[in-house]
C-alpha cells in the first residue's frame, strides 16, 4: 500500500472548482492527477491533507484515496476518494450545473421510461378511480399566468401531476370562499410560496399543463368541499402521472425543490483524471427511500402524515430534495448516483403495488400466504405512519383512508377504525412506543381499542401472523352503537388487578403480592392518568406458545381495561396491553372454560 502526502495548501474540500494535487509516494515515485468537480461544502486553509492509497497504484484496476484534513498530528478522514481504469462505457458529457438538470436530463429520462417500459406501473396506475373536482392550469412562459380549474365531472380529467409537500404551519395562498373567483381567472406567481412556483417550473419542463395541489384545489374555509375531496385524496394522486416531492423542504417558503447551492449533479459523474485514470462518481449520497424506522430518521417530507398515501398510492414520484434528486416507481427506484435505476427491496410503493397486483389477479382465490404478505406490509405501514405528525389530530383516520379502501377493494376485509375485523384479535395487540396522549377532537375519532385515537408510533405485540399462538378470546361482534360510538363483543376471560405505586398489575387486589406474580404492561397513556388502587380488568386475548423455544413456557398477552362510566353497565374502556410468563402462579388457569362476554368501547 502507498501513502501519499498532499502538500499544505489552501484547498475547498466538496467545491466546484478545478485543482491539481501533486503526490510523491514513499517509494519516491511521482503522480499528478486534477480534480474538476470536488463538492461544496468547507475551506480547509493551511490544512495538511493526507492520501492513502488501498491498492497498487499500477495494478489491481485502481487505487482508492482515503481523504483526511487537519494537522499532521490529528487529522480528520472525511471520505474516500476512488481512482479506477477508465471504462469505454462511461460517459463523460457534462451536464449544466444548475436546477435545468434536473429537467433535461434525470427527471424527464426516468418518467419517460416508466411511462413507456413499465407494464406494471401503467396497470397500477389505472386502479386509481378518484378525480380531482379542480386542478391548477400551470401557464406557459409567454405570459399566462396559472389559474385555477373546476373539473367537468361528465368528462375524464386531463392528464396532470400532484405535489406532494409539507405545509409546516406556513402562511401560504390558500383557495378560499373568498378570492375563489379571483384564482380561477389568475393567480400571481409572486402570490406562491417557493415550492408551489417550483413544482409549476417542473410540470412545464416536463411537458405537462396541469398540476393538482391541496391547498389551491380544495376550498380550505369549506368543511363540506374538504370532506368531498380528503375522502378521494389518495386516488387523486393514484390517478396523476408522476407525483412532484419536495423532499427536504420543511414548509413551503423553506428551500422548495431546488435548494440553493445545496446539490451539484457533478458530484455524481464520473471525473477524467488522464486518458486512462478517472475519479468514480458518487453511488452512496443520494436519497434513501426506505420506510422511517427506528434505525432511520424519516427525511421532513416523510414525517407528514398525509404523505404515507400520497407515496404508496401515486404510481411514480420524482423526490427534489437538498441532497439529490430520486425516482420511485411501482418497477424500480433511482437517484443520480444510480442513475440507470435497480429494483428496490426497500421501496414501500413498489412492495406495495407489487401485492395489489398479485392480489387484483388472484380476485376470490387469494391464497393465505399473500393475504399474510399483505397483512405484515400493512403492519410495516402503521408503524411507519403512526409516528408521522398530523396538524389536526381529527385527520389521524382520514389521512390513511385511500390506502385502507385499497385494502379493502382488492381483499373484501373490513377495516373497524383503522383494525381489521377478519384480524381483530391480533390487531388489538398493539402498543405505543412510549405512554402517550389521546388528543381530544371535535368529532368523535375512534373507540380506545383502535391504534387511532392514541398520539405516538404504533407497534404490534405479535409478528408473523400470530404464528404460534393459542387464541384464548373469541370476536363475538362489532360495529356502532347508538350513540355512533364504535364497540367490539370479546368472549374472554377476565381477572381483576390493581395498579401498584410502582407501575405493575398486582392481581392481590391489597393484598401484597410476589413480584413473580405481578404482571408486567404497556400503558397507552402515562400512569398518572390512571388513580392507585383502581380495580383494573385483564382480559386474556392470547398465549404465544413456547416463546423462547421448544420446551420453554408460553407468554399470555391481552388487554388491560377499566369501567368506562358507571352509567353505561359492562363497558369497558382500553388501557394498555399485558404479558406474563406461563410459569409458576400465573395471572389466568390452563383451562378457558371461565371466558364471559365484554364489551369494549
Amino acid at each position: 500500500m502507498k501513502s501519499f502526502i498532499f502538500a499544505t495548501l489552501p484547498i475547498f474540500v466538496a467545491v466546484s472548482v478545478a485543482f491539481r494535487v501533486d503526490c510523491l509516494a514513499q517509494d519516491g515515485s511521482h503522480c499528478v492527477f486534477m480534480a474538476r468537480n470536488a463538492y461544496i461544502e468547507r475551506k480547509y486553509e493551511g490544512a495538511l491533507i493526507a492520501c492513502d492509497g488501498t491498492n497498487d497504484w499500477g495494478h489491481g484496476g485502481g487505487v482508492a484515496f482515503s481523504i483526511k484534513v487537519g494537522h499532521s498530528n490529528n487529522p480528520r478522514n472525511i471520505g474516500e476518494l476512488p481512482i479506477v481504469l477508465t471504462d469505454q462505457s462511461t460517459s463523460f458529457s457534462t451536464p449544466l450545473v444548475d436546477s435545468f438538470f434536473t429537467f433535461s436530463g434525470a427527471s424527464a429520462r426516468w418518467l419517460k421510461q416508466c411511462l413507456e417500459n413499465h407494464p406494471r406501473c401503467t396497470e397500477a396506475a389505472c386502479m386509481g378511480v378518484g378525480r380531482p373536482s379542480r386542478l391548477m392550469d400551470v401557464g406557459d412562459d409567454n405570459g399566462v399566468d396559472p389559474k385555477i380549474v373546476l373539473m367537468d365531472s361528465s368528462k375524464p380529467p386531463p392528464v396532470y401531476l400532484t405535489l406532494s409537500h409539507c405545509w409546516g404551519g406556513a402562511k401560504i395562498l390558500r383557495l378560499l370562499m373568498e378570492n375563489i373567483d379571483r384564482l380561477t381567472k389568475r393567480i400571481a406567481i409572486h402570490e406562491l410560496p417557493k415550492t408551489f412556483r417550483d413544482a409549476i417550473t417542473i410540470t412545464k419542463r416536463l411537458g405537462y399543463q396541469y398540476i393538482w395541489i391541496d391547498s389551491l384545489c380544495i376550498i380550505q374555509d369549506s368543511p363540506e368541499d374538504w370532506r368531498i375531496n380528503a375522502a378521494v385524496m389518495g386516488e387523486i394522486y393514484a390517478g396523476s402521472a408522476c407525483t412532484v416531492a419536495a423532499l427536504t423542504a420543511r414548509n413551503a417558503h423553506d428551500g422548495g425543490c431546488f435548494f440553493e447551492n445545496a446539490r451539484n449533479p457533478l458530484f455524481f459523474r464520473p471525473c477524467r483524471l488522464s486518458p486512462n485514470w478517472i475519479v468514480k462518481g458518487n453511488q452512496y449520497i443520494g436519497t434513501d427511500l426506505r420506510l422511517p424506522s427506528p434505525s432511520l430518521s424519516p427525511l421532513p417530507l416523510h414525517t407528514r402524515a398525509w404523505v404515507a398515501q400520497e407515496r404508496l398510492l401515486g404510481p411514480r414520484t420524482l423526490y427534489y430534495g437538498s441532497n439529490g434528486l430520486a425516482w420511485e416507481c411501482g418497477t424500480c427506484s433511482a437517484t443520480e448516483g444510480v442513475p440507470n435505476g435497480e429494483v428496490s427491496r426497500f421501496s414501500p410503493k413498489a412492495s406495495f403495488f407489487a401485492i395489489m397486483l398479485k392480489v387484483t389477479g388472484s380476485r376470490t382465490n387469494i391464497s393465505d400466504e399473500l393475504l399474510e404478505e399483505l397483512y405484515e406490509l400493512w403492519t410495516d405501514i402503521q408503524i411507519a405512519y403512526s409516528r408521522c405528525a398530523l396538524t389536526y389530530f381529527d385527520d389521524r383516520l382520514v389521512a390513511i383512508t385511500g390506502v385502507i379502501k385499497r385494502i379493502e377493494t382488492s381483499t373484501g376485509w373490513q377495516s373497524m377504525w383503522g383494525m381489521w375485523r377478519e384480524r381483530i384479535l391480533i390487531d388489538l395487540l398493539w402498543f405505543v412506543e412510549e405512554p402517550s396522549r389521546r388528543p381530544q377532537t371535535k368529532e368523535y375519532l375512534a373507540p380506545t381499542w383502535s391504534w387511532a385515537g392514541v398520539e405516538g408510533r404504533v407497534m404490534m405485540a405479535i409478528g408473523g401472523g400470530g404464528k404460534g399462538c393459542q387464541w384464548t378470546a373469541e370476536f363475538v361482534v362489532g360495529g356502532k352503537l347508538q350513540d355512533g360510538r364504535g364497540y367490539i363483543r370479546l368472549k374472554a376471560m377476565s381477572r381483576p388487578v390493581v395498579l401498584t405505586a410502582q407501575g405493575k398489575l398486582n392481581p392481590g387486589l391489597g393484598r401484597r403480592a410476589p413480584t413473580w406474580e405481578e404482571v408486567d404492561w404497556e400503558p397507552d397513556e402515562p400512569l398518572e392518568k390512571i388513580d392507585l388502587g383502581c380495580e383494573l380488568r385483564c382480559l386474556s386475548i392470547t398465549r404465544v406458545l413456547e416463546y423462547f423455544g421448544p420446551g420453554t413456557p408460553s407468554f399470555e398477552m391481552g388487554l388491560v381495561t377499566r369501567l368506562a362510566d358507571k352509567n353505561r353497565d359492562g363497558e369497558l374502556v382500553r388501557l394498555g396491553v399485558f404479558r406474563q410468563l406461563r410459569e409458576a402462579k400465573t395471572l389466568f388457569p390452563d383451562s378457558l372454560d371461565d371466558a364471559t362476554e365484554a364489551i369494549l368501547v
